[in-house]
């Protein structure tokens, strides 16, 4: 984590918590056994799911979704489940979502056949706004997941943290955009070595909203534990890359590659290592625990809080 001090690594863990914010709920609205069958999916592995299903979102009846736009902004995002759904009553659903400012995803897993592109048209749903599958293995891309969490965007690390069906989603969504930032940030920052403080607290942010997206509660340990954990790459990255400021020519071309597959390659260990439950080994606990202890022996101020 060289270029950054402890105070800005502590700045950054306290922002990433203060941001996690309250999860939206979400509305999903469509017929019959489709309807079951979707919100059953969204629901997988949700700890407050009953009868199957979460209480993170309202199931209803296009009928039912009301036109007033201000009772519409309780929900963070529409899904439409296109398949039995009357075209005209997924337009009145999807005005009434976009007239209150709230994104519509609608799934149909025909989309891209002679029905589903009519029911589209009749339901007046983009294309940008539909969804093929709900990401199951050998489905078709892209997915529910994919399209809820670019519809949501920040919001959408609280919800997931209610759904594990969205955290993976989300997270590769929070790379994609930190790996974005840091390639810009190498390719326009001339100044040998500049940069890195910059990035590195782009990607110690990225591991903690993944963290946090993946239900983990970022006290002071836990948040240490995770950067000494996920991040070990992060020195040998940044060696590389201050390598990188004695390229001649167009090295600010390659150091802006390298700093988003750089990224895109730590979020994704993250990923993985979130996945995998976010085991602690014996070994990394015996590294975690001298982590924490010099974190707080060199703390420029007392009384930090560890949960």
């Amino acid at each position: 984590m060289a270029g950054l001090s402890i105070t800005k690594i502590l700045k950054v863990i306290s922002e990433v918590r203060a941001g996690a914010g309250t999860a939206p709920r979400l509305c999903v609205a469509g017929v019959g056994g489709p309807l079951r069958d979707v919100v059953v999916a969204m629901s997988s592995g949700a700890p407050d799911a009953v009868d199957g299903v979460s209480g993170a979102f309202d199931a209803l009846a296009p009928a039912d979704v009301p036109g007033d736009a201000v009772l519409v902004r309780r929900w963070g995002a529409v899904v439409l489940v296109a398949a039995g759904c009357d075209p005209a009553e997924a337009a009145r659903v999807a005005a009434a979502a976009r007239g209150a400012g709230v994104p519509v995803v609608a799934l149909v897993p025909d989309r891209d056949a002679a029905a589903g592109a009519a029911w589209l048209r009749a339901a007046q749903v983009r294309r940008d706004e539909t969804a093929a599958s709900l990401g199951r293995p050998g489905e078709p891309k892209p997915t529910l997941q994919g399209r809820m969490a670019a519809a949501l965007g920040d919001d959408g690390i609280a919800l997931a943290q209610s759904l594990p069906w969205l955290r993976r989603a989300v997270a590769e969504r929070l790379v994609l955009a930190g790996a974005q930032q840091n390639a810009v940030i190498g390719a326009v920052i001339f100044i040998p070595g500049a940069d890195m403080p910059a990035m590195t607290a782009n990607q110690i942010r990225m591991v903690l909203r993944i963290a946090s997206a993946y239900g983990e509660e970022l006290g002071l340990e836990r948040a240490l534990e995770i950067l000494s954990v996920v991040g070990t790459g992060l020195v040998l990255r940044t060696l590389a890359r201050q390598a990188l400021d004695f390229v001649p020519g167009f090295g600010w071309a390659v150091k802006g590659a390298v700093g988003f597959s750089g990224t895109v390659a730590l979020g994704s260990a993250a990923i993985e290592y979130f996945e995998a439950g976010a085991p602690l080994t014996p070994t990394r606990f015996r590294k975690l625990a001298g982590t924490v202890d010099r974190f707080r022996k060199a703390l420029p101020f007392r009384g930090v809080a560890a949960g």
